[in-house]
């Protein structure tokens, strides 16, 4: 039988996501896992994990206050991840805020000592690794099981170490800092360790490792359009955060599919199969529309998109789809804490755009050549659209030039494509039936 293993990255507050993971990934049965390594707060969810304390890490979270972390807080005038971010500049002043106020992480480490029990840790057979970082080189320290057998809940303490937000960690007489300075979210670990298939859940967008992406025997899940600063603790966006977990994890377990935006499993309309194949068309005309800039434009400027959007290095028709429905879904301002039923949504959407189908919506004012561009740049994305899904239902009719299309609109269009297809459809259909 395969060696599974389960990976979870760093990100302080933001691990109440892979929380939510995790319990869809146990409803379907899912979590039969023989390796777990974290990194940083996934460090200790790890451990409790291998413990088979998954009540017991929820609730953690779901009951979370800054000073359960640290007693006073780093100055309000720049975020965390800034400070981590961007650590060599502000190295001096964070030092200087330091002598002057400190940073006391006796809470952290008071609930890294209620929440990690070496006895039923050591009692599990599941394995575990977690990763911290030399303070001199930042080289990397591959903790195992076996290492936590000494000091072991320093270990977990050093590798949450987030450097120059928390103080160095010192473990006989080395110090050390977050793993995050080596590598957030260990898979490499987990393979070292024996996994033949990994689950990843990653808490940053765009994901860390995109080379693991859509590779065969490893679920990469991590959250489309990211959350927020890691350390947050507000209780909406912490419930926001795992709710969005729960629906990632639903996909995983390919009880639902999406990206950002959850469905159920759906079949792909008619139209779609045209509208892809149109799409290669629309990559050719951008391309040879713009012979003198051609470096400028990639062979595949839509494809590029969907696959900047999904992290995936290969994507279908699917993906596609589903990019697409993405974007018009945010557009139109829907929930992405729901699971929708594809039909349905695609009608609402459709709905939100009808005005295009009318043969006297206009396309353009009556305005001089010069004052077009002027027109255009007042319009937001919906309103473009509209007027090339106009364009694309009323050839004959006025249409934005082809050539700003071209070299502007170019995904804006693919977009057009896509809804003027389905308003199509639908219209059949309804012909068709009556």
């Amino acid at each position: 039988m395969r060696k599974k293993a389960l990976v979870l990255a760093g990100g302080g507050t933001r691990g109440i996501y892979q929380a939510g993971v995790i319990e869809a990934l146990k409803k379907y049965g899912m979590d039969d896992w023989n390796i777990i390594t974290g990194t940083s707060v996934g460090a200790l969810n790890a451990a409790m994990l291998v413990q088979g304390d998954f009540d017991a890490l929820t609730e953690m979270y779901e009951n979370l206050t800054s000073d359960q972390i640290i007693n006073g807080f780093v100055p309000n005038d720049r975020s965390i991840g800034s400070l981590i971010r961007d650590r060599n500049e502000v190295v001096p002043a964070f030092r200087a805020w330091l002598r002057d106020h400190g940073v006391d992480i006796g809470p952290f480490i008071q609930m890294v000592d209620r929440y990690y029990n070496p006895e039923r840790f050591f009692a599990s057979d599941i394995d575990f690794g977690c990763i911290t970082a030399t303070q001199k080189n930042h080289d990397p320290v591959y903790v195992t099981k076996e290492m936590m057998k000494e000091n072991g809940r320093d270990w977990l303490i050093a590798s949450a170490a987030a450097y120059p937000a928390f103080p160095v960690k010192v473990i006989n007489d080395v110090g050390y800092v977050d793993g995050g300075y080596f590598d957030n979210c260990p898979v490499d670990f987990a393979l070292r360790l024996g996994a033949e298939e990994v689950t990843v859940i990653d808490l940053n967008d765009p994901v860390l490792h995109m080379n693991y992406m859509g590779r065969e025997h490893i679920t990469y899940i991590h959250p489309y359009g990211g959350l927020y600063d890691f350390l947050e603790f507000d209780q909406e966006k912490l419930r926001y955060a795992k709710r969005r977990g729960y629906l990632d994890g639903l996909k995983a377990a390919a009880q639902a599919v999406g990206h950002r935006f959850t469905f159920t499993p759906f079949t792909l309309p008619a139209f779609a199969d045209r509208w892809y194949l149109d799409t290669m068309l629309l990559e050719t005309a951008v391309k040879q529309n713009n012979p003198l800039t051609g470096g400028l434009y990639s062979e595949q400027i839509i494809t590029d998109r969907i696959r900047s959007r999904t992290c995936l290095p290969s994507v279908g028709i699917m993906d596609y789809y589903l990019c697409v429905m993405d974007d018009l879904m945010e557009m139109c301002d829907f929930s992405d804490e729901k699971v929708y039923d594809m039909e349905s949504t695609l009608d609402l959407i459709l709905e939100q755009f009808q005005e295009a189908s009318d043969p006297a919506y206009k396309v353009l004012p009556a305005l001089d050549v010069m004052d077009i561009a002027s027109y255009i740049r007042t319009l937001d994305r919906k309103g473009i659209i509209m007027k090339l899904v106009h364009g694309l239902l009323y050839p004959e009719k006025d249409r934005l030039p082809e050539s700003l299309v071209l070299t502007v609109y170019q995904y804006e269009q693919a977009v057009a494509d896509f809804i003027a297809g389905a308003l199509k459809e639908k219209a059949d259909d309804q012909s068709r039936s009556v």
